[in-house]
């Protein structure tokens, strides 16, 4: 099994927390309030860093005039009055050290406000982050993106100065050696080579990024792609992935470390997104641990594997205080799965969002109904957020992630068609792979073919199928599981049973070097599929 261990932050990465100043009117005696960000601060790793000043919340809608200065002279920027947020851009490179920049800003009928802040220009800056791409980088840009699509979010664009952040992070953790299991993969220490900052937030300012920043991290043994799925199927690391505000991305891989940069707004809106996706018909069954947080730490007696965990995140202001009223996972006949239940009651690291793990690994090829009730705050009062939704476990493992990153358009379009879709396997008799709804994957054991009969392993076609299977040495057979079908494939005598009624047969199961072999005759008798035998391909095709 490949190692993977996962850190996660998020957090605010704007320059200065919003500061409120009160306006004294002129010459009326009454009184207005604005909040502000100012950035650059902090240390820049960049020499034409881009300098601003943004109103972020104001009673008062208009501004009459808006200055800068830089270094005690008068620079002209650009003032977008939609954003309330003025910008300069300097057309030469600054010079390396501490600069001082200062705003006035008028409110017509009101005093001046009067800022100033400082920067300073890193002796290690390049002139600005590199805008050119790997194959790799932008290949995990588009698997982050799928994600995103199958949720219904925008897709997100990569963004040199959070690309330069997550490269610089990366090299920082592998040209110390950071050891993963003493030392926050977020954090950075002045005293050791490649640092730029202590915290995402800094690393982001330093690359001249200053909007909201959430950070992934991962240690991981695997592809690129790889990487982002494991990132994706971890709780807390999902939760960057389904930011509805989000718009940009920085990603980086050095060795073995990945950092993913999530650049985002603030959002005003609530909006409650759910995980999986509704009507996924290819969610994982399982989720293996190798997180950090842990996130089933708190549940006492509760082991790995757990089934894959439904995260439910609100967006938007005024959802800090969310409650868990109620929750709710069923499977196909209407059982109830016990869920672990992690909320920001019992979790320090949620705050808008509930992580709900199944304690158990989830059924393959199963449908299931999921059920969420919250309660948040909105304009001081409590307003309740409800969603009932549908999904379904993936046959065999990866075949939903495959097929995503193959497709995400028609992913998600199959996704939205109401109702379970019939799958596809075929066997090619003479090879050692099979194709399940269009995606390639191998047998564990080649078929044999004794007496010019076809045997298929009993795991193979259980894989293949969805299926569960055991073997029972008292018995000498496998016993084969799906649907509340139960096949015994005796490999002692010519029979099997259904559902425990005995059959004879004129091609029994076959025990070979331990493994139970299936004659593919016999398929069509016991599966309740259709089996096709395909002479000219010599292969079997199977509909469930």
């Amino acid at each position: 099994m490949k190692r993977i261990l996962l850190t996660f932050r998020l957090l605010l990465a704007i320059i200065v927390t919003a500061t409120g100043f009160s306006l004294a009117a002129l010459p009326e005696a009454r009184a207005e309030s604005f909040y502000y960000t100012a950035y650059p601060q902090g240390t820049v790793g960049i020499l034409k860093p881009q300098i601003g000043f943004q109103v972020t919340q104001s009673s008062i809608t208009s501004i009459s005039s808006i200055s800068l200065k830089l270094d005690g002279e008068r620079v002209q920027g650009q003032f977008n009055p939609s954003s309330m947020t003025y910008t300069y851009q300097p057309g030469q490179p600054l010079a390396k050290g501490k600069h001082t920049a200062a705003v006035t800003v008028e409110f017509a009928g009101y005093e001046p406000i009067e800022q100033e802040w400082s920067f300073t220009v890193s002796s290690l800056s390049v002139p600005e982050p590199p805008t050119t791409y790997s194959n790799k980088q932008l290949e995990m840009v588009r698997a982050v993106n799928d994600y995103r699509l199958l949720h219904g979010l925008s897709a997100l664009q990569i963004h040199p100065g959070l690309t330069m952040a997550a490269k610089m992070h990366a090299e920082y953790l592998q040209v110390n050696k950071i050891d993963i299991s003493q030392v926050s993969m977020h954090e950075q220490t002045s005293t050791l080579p490649g640092y730029i900052g202590a915290t995402p937030g800094e690393r982001a300012v330093y690359a001249g990024y200053y909007d909201n920043v959430a950070e992934d991290v991962s240690y991981y043994a695997g592809t690129h792609i790889e990487s982002v799925d494991n990132l994706f199927d971890a709780p807390y690391h999902r939760l960057p992935f389904l930011l509805p505000s989000a718009r940009d991305i920085g990603v980086a891989v050095i060795g073995p470390f990945v950092v993913l940069e999530f650049g985002f707004q603030d959002q005003e809106e609530q909006q409650l997104i759910v995980t999986p996706a509704p009507g996924d018909k290819y969610v994982p069954i399982a989720f293996d641990g190798h997180e950090d947080p842990d996130p089933i730490r708190m549940h006492k007696g509760a082991a790995y594997p757990v089934g894959y965990p439904i995260v439910v995140h609100l967006s938007g202001s005024g959802g800090d205080k969310v409650k868990l009223l109620e929750a709710k996972l069923t499977d196909a006949n209407g059982q109830a799965v016990e869920l672990l239940r992690n909320t920001p009651v019992n979790d320090e690291h949620l705050l808008r969002e509930v992580i709900l793990t199944p304690a158990k690994p989830l059924s393959p090829d199963t449908a299931y109904t999921a059920y969420v009730k919250l309660s948040a705050q909105q304009d001081g009062a409590a307003k309740t957020f409800e969603q009932t939704w549908q999904f379904r476990t993936e046959p065999a493992e990866t075949v939903g992630k495959t097929k995503l990153h193959a497709g995400a358009a028609a992913y998600k379009k199959l996704a939205e068609q109401k109702g379970d879709t019939a799958h596809i396997v075929t066997f090619a008799l003479n090879g050692s792979s099979y194709m399940l709804d269009g995606v390639q994957l191998d047998m564990k054991l080649a078929p044999v073919i004794i007496d010019g009969s076809s045997y298929l392993w009993v795991r193979d076609l259980a894989a293949a199928l969805g299926a569960q299977v055991e073997w029972n040495d008292a018995q000498k057979a496998a016993i084969y599981t799906k649907d509340g079908r139960t096949i015994s494939f005796f490999t002692t005598r010519p029979t099997y049973a259904l559902n425990g009624r005995e059959i004879p047969t004129e091609a029994p199961a076959k025990l070979m070097n331990d493994s139970t072999m299936i004659p593919v005759r016999l398929l069509a008798e016991v599966l309740g599929a259709k089996v096709d035998y395909l002479a000219a391909e010599h292969s079997v095709r199977i509909e469930y």
